[in-house]
């Protein structure tokens, strides 16, 4: 009755807000599955985000000449942690005692996440390469020392092992095939050792290569990464890394 009442052009007009109206609630509708906010899930996660910090000498001059010989990720990845110096005394074995050569202390900060309570930590195999010792700072300041329980420099991965007097908060695994460009991530990490900090954005493009070796095959993100990042995980809206 309506088509037949309406001159032609208001028929078109009538259509026009029809097209319109069902434009304007299909944006509606991805909006509303937009998250309002990532307050609870960033409460959830960051107790199970750890700080990871190395010390080991390096000659005076810096890093030697076989720095850039390494695995293709430790280079790609050097500038996600940073590195400070300290010089101290070398000291003296005795009289005839050929002095030790110049050396530096450098720290290098990264970060770390819980995946079992008893205190096993995945970070990145660059962030705890060559270190003499290695702390993990809790975001509760607890500081522990760890161990290196294994490492696979092709992936660029380490595992660690603390021991802490209670159970430790953990974080899960997700399925990294079915994550979708265009999804909500969450980035947690310690950038330049200031503590826990939280950074969103959406994965970016899959399969990603960047000449870093056979795995070439990595998830892009907008989400910022900051020096201090590297080790630190990448989660999905349900938690998961």
């Amino acid at each position: 009755m309506l088509r037949r009442s309406l001159r032609p052009a208001a028929r078109r007009s009538v259509l026009a807000v029809a097209v319109l109206t069902l434009a304007f609630c299909g944006g509606t509708a991805a909006q509303a599955r937009m998250p309002d906010g990532f307050a609870e899930l960033a409460e959830k996660l960051t107790p199970a985000v750890v700080n990871v910090a190395t010390m080991h000498k390096a000659p005076l001059q810096g890093r030697d000449d076989t720095a850039g010989r390494g695995p293709p990720l430790e280079d790609f990845f050097h500038e996600f942690f940073g590195e400070r110096d300290g010089r101290g005394g070398q000291g003296e074995e005795g009289d005839d005692a050929a002095p030790p050569p110049p050396s530096r202390q450098v720290q290098s900060l990264g970060s770390g996440f819980i995946i079992d309570a008893a205190g096993l930590i995945v970070t990145n195999n660059h962030v705890i390469a060559d270190a003499d010792r290695i702390m993990v700072t809790l975001p509760d300041d607890t500081n522990l020392t760890a161990e290196v329980v294994g490492r696979d420099p092709v992936t660029d991965l380490a595992l660690l092992k603390v021991s802490a007097k209670q159970p430790l908060p953990t974080v899960g695994w997700g399925d990294s095939n079915k994550a979708r460009v265009g999804d909500w991530v969450l980035a947690i990490g310690d950038p330049f050792g200031l503590g826990g900090t939280v950074t969103a954005g959406i994965l970016s493009a899959r399969a990603r290569e960047i000449n870093a070796g056979p795995y070439d095959d990595f998830l892009q993100t907008d989400a910022s990464i900051n020096r201090g990042n590297s080790g630190g995980p990448m989660f999905n809206m349900a938690g998961e890394v």
